[in-house]
């Protein structure tokens, strides 16, 4: 009798938990991840000395708005450089998402010169990187590290900024953060940048003008 009770109550334990297993089987959670929306334009190049207002970022997930977290640079409109400015928002899950605003001050002697042309690196794969102009003192490079096929190149924009002075701020390619140091040009020659990524050596790359 008492292995009768036994086995009916071990029967009864398995339904419950069965039961219990059942009540979460094929649930789950949503989550609504944060987005950043730039007003204006995200690339910008301005000439020494032109007021520029920052028109700001908005946030939301799903119907619901968030604050805006304003970081990065303060733009000085009477120095020539490349200005980064950054809008994160995070949402009541931790999420955070991460927009960026680039404001280049571009000197009246850089603004009125041409970079466009393809180069080739001097070294390495001696890959070609084509450049065009977007604007005065703002380019587009179509292969920041002079790699070679079947190597998929990376495209970033970058400022002429004064001078000799290039600029190749944090930008996202690809999914992949890019940026340059040491970014100078000799107009008409060459140009030269150490590329700073994960899946790039940081060695000084040269490009020569064909």
């Amino acid at each position: 009798m008492k292995l009768k009770i036994f086995i009916v109550m071990t029967a009864l334990s398995v339904i419950v938990t069965a039961c219990d297993e059942l009540t979460s089987e094929g649930l789950s959670t949503v989550y609504y991840f944060p987005i950043v929306t730039l007003n204006g334009e995200q690339w910008n190049a301005i000439a020494v000395g032109t007021p520029f207002t920052d028109p700001g970022a908005t946030a939301s997930q799903g119907d619901e708005s968030l604050d805006v977290v304003v970081s990065g640079d303060a733009v000085d409109v009477n120095t020539p450089g490349v200005y980064t400015i950054v809008y994160t928002a995070t949402n009541d899950d931790g999420y955070a998402a991460v927009e960026r605003r680039y404001v280049g001050v571009i000197s009246s002697e850089a603004a009125a010169l041409d970079l466009t042309g393809s180069y080739q690196r001097n070294a390495g794969a001696f890959g070609v990187s084509n450049v065009s102009k977007i604007a005065p003192g703002l380019y587009y490079a179509d292969n920041i590290g002079g790699t070679a096929p079947p190597t998929v190149p990376a495209g970033v924009y970058f400022y002429h900024y004064d001078d000799e002075n290039l600029g190749v701020p944090q930008q996202l390619v690809n999914g992949s953060l890019f940026y340059a140091e040491n970014a100078t040009v000799s107009v008409g020659s060459h140009y030269s940048w150490s590329v700073i990524n994960a899946g790039y050596g940081d060695a000084l790359r040269i490009f020569e003008k064909l």
